[in-house]
């Protein structure tokens, strides 16, 4: 469930890249490079900034760059516009009771003033500009949030972002992150980053979250995939996560509207681990009415199968995932599992591939 969104600014909320490439086509030449086309700059323009500026003016430090660029871009910033459906985002999402917060690398200072002149301060329960390595600022809110009263887990939290930098900054917090298409990035480079979704405009982004407001608001059947994972070396793979009250649980997810139960049970697998589900059997599906181990009171069907994976390659993790790991069956069965996987292990302690 997501409970709360952080923002980037310019290319996600702001459209204002023919500000910020006059301004650093500015900055360029105050030290002395030259300015650089539209297409150059979306293409090479990367985060931290040093990558981008280092080969046109040297090695000049980053903080005499940032303060000739915001110089420049006050003078502009008047000009800035919000991206059509914006602040009907931002407004929907606070009416929606989830907590919003923005980190740019924008100085503070002009954030708060276009946030101010446009009514939007309010909306939004911490601003972090001058962010230039978003890395540890994500960290660090992810860390802090954690065992306070109000906390929100970085598991719960999505960072929307229109660069590579930005997924990465996420992912590295263990929060969901969402890839801004329609912002200065080529879609290939954000595609590649491997968000865990991508927004072709701000429409989609409500989109989205109106599917997620429907899961935890209406009372829907939810239908998922997921199962048992067998290595070539006998051990299968489990993964630890907050949503399971902190236990032990098999790897999956829902099924997309449109996907047969194996086709999704593969995605899925994909999409949580890097591995590729192999010699795919139907094992067994489970009622989990509310149950009492989850994290929020849903009713699911856990449909179950249990696969190969060739070899014993290390799995990704992701937002969701604190420990994953192969184990032998006799380990997992004296893990802390959730219930519905400790059923599932259960059935297969006599299967061929564990003999």
């Amino acid at each position: 469930m997501i409970r709360q969104v952080i923002f980037d600014w310019s290319g996600t909320l702001c459209d204002d890249r023919d500000l910020t490439l006059a301004a650093t086509n500015q900055t360029l030449v105050h030290f002395g490079a030259e300015p650089v086309d539209a297409a150059t700059y979306r293409r090479d323009f990367v985060l931290p900034i040093e990558g981008f500026y280092q080969p046109r003016v040297g090695d000049v430090p980053a903080a005499e760059i940032d303060r000739v660029f915001f110089d420049q871009y006050r003078t502009l910033a008047a000009q800035s516009a919000l991206f059509p459906q914006a602040e009907l985002l931002i407004k929907l999402l606070n009416w929606r009771g989830l907590r919003l917060g923005i980190v740019s690398t924008m100085a503070t200072d002009i954030l708060e003033a276009l946030l101010q002149a446009r009514g939007l301060r309010d909306q939004f329960a911490f601003v972090r500009g001058d962010a230039a390595n978003k890395v540890p600022v994500l960290q660090q809110l992810a860390n802090n949030d954690a065992g306070t009263e109000s906390a929100i887990g970085a598991d719960e939290t999505l960072y929307i972002g229109d660069m590579v930098h930005d997924i990465t900054a996420g992912q590295s917090a263990g929060m969901m992150t969402g890839a801004a298409l329609y912002g200065y990035s080529p879609g290939d480079d954000l595609a590649a980053a491997g968000a865990d979704y991508a927004y072709e405009n701000i429409d989609a982004i409500i989109r989205q979250l109106d599917r997620e407001q429907l899961l935890a608001t209406e009372k829907k059947v939810i239908a998922t995939v997921g199962g048992i994972l067998v290595s070539d070396k006998g051990n299968l793979l489990l993964v630890r996560t907050h949503k399971w009250s902190d236990k032990f649980g098999l790897p999956g997810g829902k099924i997309d509207h449109g996907e047969t139960m194996e086709a999704a049970f593969r995605r899925e697998i994909r999409e949580e681990t890097g591995l590729q589900a192999e010699e795919v059997e139907w094992l067994v599906a489970q009622d989990a009415i509310n149950h009492p181990e989850f994290r929020e009171p849903r009713h699911f069907i856990l449909i179950n199968y249990i696969a190969r994976v060739a070899g014993e390659p290390t799995p990704v993790s992701n937002y969701e995932s604190q420990l994953i790991g192969w184990y032998s069956l006799t380990d997992a069965l004296t893990m802390d599992l959730n219930q519905p996987t400790r059923a599932a292990l259960e059935l297969v302690v006599d299967h061929r591939w564990f003999k």
